[in-house]
């Protein structure tokens, strides 16, 4: 109902068709799909490709002749009221009746009018809708409050309300809250009920109070900014660095492209196709031909990182190229696009005949014609070589769709050919299980094995070579001579300690890039300013790396197309007459956003790594260290509200 009138076409398990090699893209350029639209996906695999469609959505604008920044016209103005006295207005949503039929109004209002900062309350039904929205409205322009608590339900829903009315009515968002009273009348509990504590309306009281506590506290401090070189940084130039560095370009800002090899394109250069017979040389060609001939790329090949330094929207780093030439470059945001390479092994006998191969190897064989699928017999494929146990304890996710690619290819070529593939687990994830199914109705055999009976391998006399297994189902042991035996090593980063140590991000514990959060900033480093894309950030095929590359840059454009990059609000600071320089905070701050300043002889805070989380200041003997907003005097009244 709705792909047909926009015009979009299905694929064939009825979800959004998108263009090859991108999860976004469908057919209708300015159309773009995110989510489970396009297919099945886990929490982080949406926010990425939710990022990825935001980065198409602003190529089609800028393309249109629009723009991702803000007009000066555009900046918000907002009244002065740090001079005035706190007036605050509450509008409580009765939300269809729901909130009045738990709580008296009148006594609800006297309760919050005991505060004296509460100059307004107001019961108002049905706040989330453009009616009740409009009364809000019509309230503050009338009362003209300098601060506005909010009664309602999902406050998380109000954040861009709150922008758009702190415009209109020219009151800065920061003196404006939401409180969530629709859940404390779901979950509180009768008076009389065995586990009640307190009855809704005390619920609500004490909710509404405590937020009317805190806005009496607030005072909308100026944000800290720190001025922006708009240019960015891309470490790596595989199909993943290359992507990035184009969708940051082509909204017109420079691009350093930096490449440790002699040529771009890093894997692309041996994988020959995908799964789906999709052809890799055209979309190497094609972008690397774009990267290169783009005015706003400067493309460094056979150059490597020697040290960096700075923070968002300022960071200095030193190339030095193939003849030791060393040159320093400022950039904005750093995305680190380092990559990754099949796994080495000795396992299997690999090493010890040309007949024991990686699916590398045979992907390049298949292609330059130095094997000939017609004269062999039977093929031995196995998974998980050396991967899932100790010391490389992970998933490599694109081993098993590969073995399935080469299998089906094998088949296609020679139907006669007996394969036989030894497996922990088919990863054929989502709509790859079909290859699994077409594998299997083309006689491929598929046998399990457990980590304690691992298949064995032996190379003989002559040209066969014998592998041995155990096969379950018959509960008996098989053996295979083999012409050909093709080892699934997996995936290791690219990702050194020392690029790693630069930038001022953590590797995880497989040596991958370690993200803020793995479901909601999956690209995102803790320091603020550096991301992560394709196999740096974790095992991922070619589409999924572009789309973590199109995630990166819309990430790295928020830092890159603002002249200046703004503290978050709740941001640390120090007393300096209680600072006794220990340094304990330096220590403790997870994001690298303290530093001792030796000239002055204090602690320097840096306001746009800075975080809030407040571990300086609980770490902190002196009680110097502090997070805006969270004074002892304000947390104490807090706890009044809440008690009283």
């Amino acid at each position: 109902a709705l792909m047909e009138p926009l015009g979009i076409g299905e694929n064939p398990w009825g979800f959004a068709r998108t263009e090859p090699f991108s999860l976004t893209r469908t057919d209708r350029s300015g159309i773009i799909a995110s989510g489970s639209f396009a297919g099945l996906k886990d929490i982080s695999e949406s926010v990425i490709q939710a990022s990825a469609a935001a980065l198409a959505a602003s190529q089609t604008i800028h393309n249109a002749g629009g723009s991702i920044g803000l007009k000066e016209s555009e900046v918000p103005v907002y009244e002065d009221v740090s001079r005035q006295m706190p007036r605050s207005l509450v509008a409580v949503c009765t939300c269809d009746g729901a909130v009045t039929a738990q709580v008296d109004p009148k006594a609800l209002e006297t309760h919050l009018r005991g505060d004296p900062s509460v100059d307004q309350v107001h019961f108002l039904e049905r706040i989330c809708t453009a009616e009740g929205w409009q009364a809000l409205e019509k309230k503050i322009q009338r009362h003209r409050p300098n601060r506005v608590l909010i009664g309602a339900c999902l406050p998380y829903g109000f954040v861009r309300k709150l922008k758009q009315l702190g415009r209109k009515v020219s009151l800065d968002p920061r003196l404006m809250e939401v409180v969530d009273i629709r859940a404390s009348t779901l979950t509180a509990q009768p008076v009389d009920a065995p586990t009640a504590l307190e009855p809704p309306a005390a619920v609500i009281e004490r909710t509404l109070a405590m937020g009317a506590t805190r806005l009496r506290h607030s005072s909308p401090v100026p944000v800290s900014t720190v001025p922006v070189f708009q240019r960015a940084l891309v470490v790596g130039g595989g199909i993943a660095g290359m992507t990035a560095a184009l969708s940051i370009a082509d909204h017109g800002y420079e691009v350093d492209l930096v490449e440790q090899s002699d040529q771009l394109g890093g894997n692309l250069h041996w994988l020959r196709h995908a799964i789906d017979g999709a052809e890799m040389a055209p979309l190497l060609e094609n972008t690397r031909s774009r990267v290169e001939g783009h005015p706003q790329i400067d493309v460094h090949t056979g150059t490597r990182i020697v040290a960096a330094f700075g923070q968002a929207g300022a960071f200095y780093t030193t190339l030095e190229d193939s003849e030791g030439k060393a040159r320093q470059i400022t950039h904005g945001a750093t995305l680190l696009a380092t990559g990754g390479t099949e796994a080495t092994t000795t396992s299997y006998g690999f090493g010890t005949s040309e007949r024991i191969v990686t699916q590398k190897t045979l992907e390049t064989r298949l292609h330059d014609g130095t094997l000939d699928p017609t004269a062999l017999q039977t093929v031995v494929m196995i998974q998980c070589v050396d991967s899932r146990e100790e010391p490389r304890n992970y998933c490599s996710r694109v081993c098993c769709p590969t073995t399935l690619k080469h299998a089906l290819s094998l088949k296609a070529a020679n139907p006669a050919l007996r394969i036989v593939v030894f497996y922990r687990d088919m990863m054929a994830t989502g709509f790859l299980e079909t290859y699994f199914t077409q594998a299997r109705k083309a006689g491929v055999t598929f046998i399990p094995y457990r980590l304690d009976s691992k298949p064995q391998v032996s190379a003989g006399e002559g040209d066969r070579i014998t592998v041995t297994g155990q096969e379950p189902f018959l509960g008996r042991p098989v053996e295979i001579a083999s012409d050909l035996v093709v080892l699934a090593t997996g995936i290791v980063p690219s990702l050194t300690p020392e690029l790693a140590e630069a930038y001022g991000v953590d590797r995880d514990q497989d040596a991958f890039f370690q993200e803020a959060e793995s479901k909601w900033r999956p690209v995102d480093a803790l320091k603020e300013g550096v991301f992560a894309c394709g196999i740096c950030l974790s095992p991922r095929n070619v589409e999924e790396s572009i789309a973590t590359a199109e995630a990166a840059a819309e990430r790295a454009l928020r830092i890159v197309a603002s002249e200046r990059v703004a503290a978050g609000s709740i941001i640390a600071g120090v007393h300096e007459s209680l600072c006794a320089l220990c340094e304990r905070c330096i220590e403790a701050c997870p994001y690298g956003a303290r530093m001792l300043d030796p000239d002055n002889e204090r602690i320097q805070v840096n306001p746009v790594m800075c975080q809030g989380c407040g571990a300086c200041a609980a770490v902190c003997p002196n009680d110097a260290a502090y997070v805006e907003g969270f004074d002892a005097d304000r947390l104490m009244d807090v706890i009044d509200a809440a008690l009283n």
